[in-house]
């Protein structure tokens, strides 16, 4: 094994690996999230993997995502955690749309539209870090961007289905890291009415 498949192995497993403290805490309590979501975002990571492979690129990084969401995809369903909200719609939408530009576009056109819809898709959960920062949330993320950095550098040639997701999914994983760094201003008590000091 040379040291691109080495990368793009450890890549893929450490991707896997981050599902695990989602997996415990959907076990525990549920974990606050939604089946709805993770099957369309499992449906999207597993419509990159098939692309990526239909490519002959780097498709273990989001293998990884797509066992991952099919593991809490199933836990979610077994604890009843169905809900449906605009995010779901939005997230079907780009799951439907990345299949016809498949059918359409070839292999590394459906790369492209799969990974832009997933972090298209990301969106609204990057702003609510940014509202509400989370540092143990944030953790996740960095080890997500190490993971995606490391399918990054096993690609074997700068090419869209060797590097593109891993390149975005990296850059989205910082983007969600510095996002549970932000520093959230405490209210400034001087600038209270006077009455209300009192």
């Amino acid at each position: 094994m040379d040291l691109h498949s080495l990368l793009k192995l450890v890549g893929g497993i450490g991707a896997l690996g981050l599902f695990v403290p989602l997996a415990r805490e959907i076990i525990r309590d549920g974990g606050g999230q939604s089946f709805a979501t993770w099957i369309l975002w499992a449906m999207l990571d597993t419509t990159l993997t098939a692309s990526s492979v239909a490519a002959h690129g780097n498709f273990l990084l989001p293998l990884g995502f797509a066992v991952g969401g099919w593991i809490l995809t199933v836990l979610l369903l077994v604890k009843k955690r169905f809900a449906w909200g605009r995010l779901d719609t939005l997230i079907l939408a780009l799951v439907l749309g990345c299949l016809a530009v498949w059918r359409w576009g070839g292999a590394e056109t459906a790369i492209i539209a799969a990974t832009l819809a997933i972090c298209i898709a990301g969106i609204p959960g990057l702003i609510e870090l940014w509202r509400n920062p989370q540092r143990g949330v944030g953790n996740i993320w960095a080890a997500y961007a190490v993971a995606n950095g490391l399918a990054f550098l096993g690609g074997t040639a700068m090419t869209v289905p060797e590097r593109f997701a891993p390149a975005l999914f990296a850059i989205f994983s910082l983007a969600m890291f510095a996002a549970s760094r932000r520093r959230v201003r405490a209210p400034d008590v001087s600038t209270a009415p006077a009455a209300a000091k009192q």
